[in-house]
């Protein structure tokens, strides 16, 4: 799930640069965007040479994917909340949501320069649509299991529904990261929402549409 480095190097020395390399950028994510981090920056934070960084990685960008890996692992257990995790759809939705944003947004200046890197770096929009496509099979299956049964309905195909849905997480995920103190509940109601009312066609599939005042206005003769 992260650039490989551009030789066979496993040598303890190597893997300390590397490290040492990781650990300045993170540093300096936290001030300063990335595309104001200069390799020189890097290099004379981490101790090594200019050549020692090129060793490893081919830009600044490269050298930032290899941390979406913490993100796409997050994403994972988020998407194993929403099709295998306790309570009803919804509520497993927005625990999902909050543990993810919870977790990513800890170190939202990793998922700014991740943005930015995605948009410059082809390796790091590769991986990162590699990841997404791998957290869809997962929704998909989902999906289609739900409409197996007849607890959903049927609708566009499931794999690309999955992606969208996935879509509205890094949507939610982009805008916070960017206003880390801004107000989350909205959103992620919205969002969960949004998937509900996306996999299921109602506002939740454990309480029946047919109830309530809409209910006793569309039909006269039930009793709401």
């Amino acid at each position: 799930m992260t650039p490989a480095a551009p030789s066979g190097n496993t040598s303890p020395r190597g893997d300390r640069r590397r490290e040492a390399l990781l650990v300045a950028l993170d540093e300096r994510l936290k001030s300063t965007p990335l595309d104001d981090i200069s390799v020189a920056d890097l290099t004379d934070s981490a101790g090594i040479t200019r050549s020692a960084f090129y060793f490893y990685f081919d830009s600044k960008a490269a050298a930032v994917g290899v941390l979406l890996a913490m993100v796409q692992d997050e994403a994972s257990t988020a998407v194993d909340t929403v099709v295998g995790g306790e309570g009803d759809f919804r509520t497993r939705v927005t625990a999902a949501l909050e543990r993810l944003t919870d977790r990513v947004l800890d170190k939202a200046h990793i998922y700014r320069a991740l943005l930015t890197a995605r948009s410059k770096h082809a390796q790091t929009r590769a991986l990162w649509n590699e990841g997404r496509t791998r957290l869809a099979v997962r929704v998909a299956e989902f999906l289609r299991a739900e409409r197996a049964a007849g607890r959903a309905p049927d609708g566009v195909d499931a794999d690309a529904l999955a992606e969208g849905l996935i879509h509205i997480n890094e949507t939610v995920l982009e805008q916070l990261a960017h206003d880390p103190d801004g107000t989350r509940e909205p959103l992620l109601t919205v969002a969960a929402d949004m998937w509900v009312r996306t996999v299921y066609g109602r506002p939740d599939p454990a309480v029946d549409p047919g109830t309530g005042a809409a209910a006793a206005a569309a039909d006269p003769g039930r009793t709401a």
